[in-house]
């Protein structure tokens, strides 16, 4: 091996880089009291161990007799230390190197194995030659093992903390290629990996190919509900898939598309079916037809349509995979803008608010104190208003907070900071919606809390939340001033809408009985009160 690949191999493996060096530096440690000792010559010794140290110091192909090179280098240093006819205490630091060079390159058992063979090494070794030595030799030789058993843990510590470095280097550099990979990939789809519109189209698709007059797509998330994604013919959806009991259950544990007489809400007259959505041999979804006629499809075109269901499924749940990633990034950039609003403009303005205090105090003009009380009041309003909007970016639901839990947090906090007050009344199953549900449901609820807090003027607000997969009912409502004329830059009912619909839920936004206004959410099949006209706030 040349010269070049030597040093190459060192510098990728920092292990053996760490362990040359200290057998450096403690060869020269030992050379230097094998020159200042008056007892008697121990070049030969010192010699061996050098020539045993270079040995072991080669840059070896990483392998298993690699691992055990330790282990003997342990048995010869003992061997060479047992030579002579008393203990060179000189040569005794080099017992630290062998445990160390263990533990940087192999972990904690090997460790333990070569500060066992260098002790009994030595002992044996000792003993076989009739030169046991006093009880002074026998502590020194404990102690210099101990010293190397400890250093070698050290080792091994630092070794395990590389090797966590490395592995999150690693997981990193993976998930930069593949989100690399991903983006060229979405880039080049026609239909892109919005899975609302990539569901759209499957319906449409299957439309033209057999026709019916009402149609749904299901996903089964990893909690076990269903989810609707898209709907067509109709401007809600109702229906409750299960894995198990009727027409859905037969589907899903067979696999294979079946129909029967009647719709899915009357069965006295027309058609209905349903497709399994499958991915190899993993079940995605469902896809819910029924028609008016009482003319069954044939079968012919039902497994055309079953066909084009599972083609549709790979574009379904990668676009599913894409929204989880998305969910993920979306969190992250809330969490960082909530940080940034905090440590800038937040603690600016409220720099700002001393400031003004300050020449409040010092000024001697009523008008101009009034005038200053008047701006540290708006500040104060300002600051109160960023507290909300920081607690609203850091409010989500998680693995182990479930929509009740963020939702009880958040009014509680709302109403305490803007001195409403809080009605909530909380009933959740045992078993939780997926929490993409779980999110988007809570992020209609803050909109329609902030619309209650920032314009309603409202002194009272009752929430109630009731969760029984796959149903769910949300209702925000106050006693504020009610529903006015929209304002042109008001987006947030629109939004509320579009997070409704991408659930496939009901939304009712409407006047309240006594004042004020209601917002009513409801999923898989939980009804609302008829939607309400318009919408002046948000």
């Amino acid at each position: 091996m040349s010269d070049k690949a030597i040093r190459r191999r060192i510098t990728r493996d920092p292990a053996l880089a760490v362990a040359v060096s200290v057998r450096l530096g403690v060869l020269a440690l030992c050379a230097l009291l094998v020159l200042t000792d008056t007892s008697g010559s121990l070049t030969p010794e010192l010699a061996a161990l050098a020539a045993v140290a270079a040995a072991v110091s080669l840059p070896l192909p990483a392998s298993r007799v690699t691992a055990l090179l330790p282990l003997f280098e342990a048995a010869a240093a003992a061997l060479i230390m047992t030579a002579s006819a008393m203990l060179p205490e000189p040569l005794l630091p080099y017992l630290l190197v062998p445990p160390l060079a263990a533990g940087l390159q192999s972990g904690v058992v090997f460790v333990i194995a070569t500060s066992t063979v260098e002790l009994v090494g030595l002992v044996l070794g000792r003993a076989i030659g009739g030169e046991v030595g006093g009880r002074a030799q026998v502590i020194s030789v404990a102690q210099w093992v101990g010293l190397g058993l400890a250093t070698g843990l050290v080792g091994a510590w630092a070794r395990s903390a590389q090797r966590r470095a490395r592995l999150e280097s690693d997981t990193y550099a993976a998930a930069h290629g593949l989100l690399t990979r991903l983006r060229d990939i979405a880039r080049q789809l026609p239909a892109g990996l919005d899975e609302v519109n990539l569901a759209e189209q499957v319906l449409g698709s299957l439309n033209n190919a057999i026709g019916f007059d009402r149609g749904a797509l299901f996903v089964r998330g990893e909690s076990g509900p269903f989810t609707t994604v898209a709907f067509k013919g109709t401007e809600r959806v109702d229906l409750t898939p299960s894995t198990n009991e009727g027409l859905w259950g037969l589907v899903w544990q067979s696999g294979r598309a079946l129909q029967r007489p009647g719709m899915f809400s009357d069965l006295s007259h027309g058609q209905r079916a349903v497709l399994p959505m499958r991915l190899g041999d993993r079940r995605i979804g469902l896809i819910a037809i029924e028609g008016d006629s009482d003319r069954p499809w044939p079968a012919r075109d039902l497994l055309r349509a079953a066909a084009m269901a599972d083609d549709a499924a790979l574009r379904i749940d990668t676009a599913q995979l894409f929204s989880d990633v998305r969910a993920l990034a979306t969190v992250e950039e809330r969490r960082r803008l909530a940080r940034e609003i905090h440590d800038g403009i937040a603690q600016d303005i409220a720099s700002l608010g001393y400031v003004v205090d300050d020449l409040a105090a010092t000024s001697n003009d009523p008008h101009a104190r009034q005038a200053l009380d008047h701006v540290r009041g708006e500040l104060t309003r300002l600051v109160t208003e960023l507290r909300l909007s920081i607690f609203d970016l850091r409010s989500d639901v998680q693995t182990s907070t479930g929509l009740g839990s963020a939702l009880s947090s958040y009014v509680r906090q709302v109403g305490s900071d803007s001195g409403l007050t809080v009605h909530l009344v909380l009933e959740e199953a045992a078993e939780r919606l997926p929490i993409e549900i779980e999110s988007e449901l809570l992020r209609i609820a803050q909109e329609a809390v902030t619309n209650a807090r920032k314009h309603a003027q409202a002194s009272n607000l009752w929430v109630t939340c009731r969760v029984e997969p796959p149903k769910g009912f949300l209702r925000v409502a106050d006693d504020g001033t009610g529903l006015g004329e929209p304002r042109p830059d008001s987006f947030g009912m629109e939004i509320m809408r579009e997070r409704a619909a991408r659930l496939g839920a009901s939304l009712s936004v409407r006047n309240r009985v006594g004042g004020g206004t209601v917002v009513e959410v409801g999923l898989g099949g939980a009804t609302v009160a008829s939607d309400g006209a318009g919408s002046g706030r948000g």
